[in-house]
């Protein structure tokens, strides 16, 4: 597995293809980068959020389609399920501790916010390495990765997909 990471926008839609707008981890740099942040306490362990079902909302697959011709019962249905869908891939804690590592370690295009880049660069920057973490030897990895998250966290967050 690769992760793909992307800046999101103010609306937290992915931002655009620019050159700094997304940064590409092989599977092995990505495990480095979470295992390193966890090092600094950058993350914190939560259980994935489980998604909702179409039987739960009595949709089929079929109805998701843009060109579905639906009865008003039918779209509030597929809407309810949507916004429930939704609702999980932007869940958020109103004062995170840190970056939930499921929405870096799953490309299900999860938001990781503003605030909770902030609160992990907050408690990368306290750490007592941390200065030595970004100097300019070998494998720039995880400098280029900092630098990402900064951006990010001043653009509205990011997406893993």
């Amino acid at each position: 597995m690769s992760y793909d990471f992307f800046i999101v926008g103010e609306n937290r839609a992915i931002r655009g293809a620019g050159p700094n707008d997304s940064l590409y981890l092989s599977g092995l740099q990505g495990a480095g980068v979470i295992d390193t942040m966890t090092h600094f306490g950058m993350t914190v362990q939560k259980d994935r959020p489980q998604w909702p079902t179409l039987e739960e909302y009595g949709v089929e697959i079929a109805e998701l389609s843009s060109t579905a011709s639906l009865t008003e019962e039918r779209t509030k249905a597929r809407d309810a399920f949507v916004a429930a869908y939704q609702g999980v891939r932007e869940a958020t804690d109103e004062h995170p501790e840190g970056i939930p590592a499921y929405k870096l370690r799953y490309n299900d295009g999860f938001w990781t916010t503003p605030d909770e880049i902030a609160a992990a660069l907050a408690r990368y920057e306290a750490h007592p390495s941390y200065d030595a973490a970004e100097l300019p030897f070998g494998d720039q990895t995880w400098a280029r990765w900092i630098a990402f998250l900064r951006v990010a966290q001043a653009a509205g967050g990011l997406r893993t997909c």
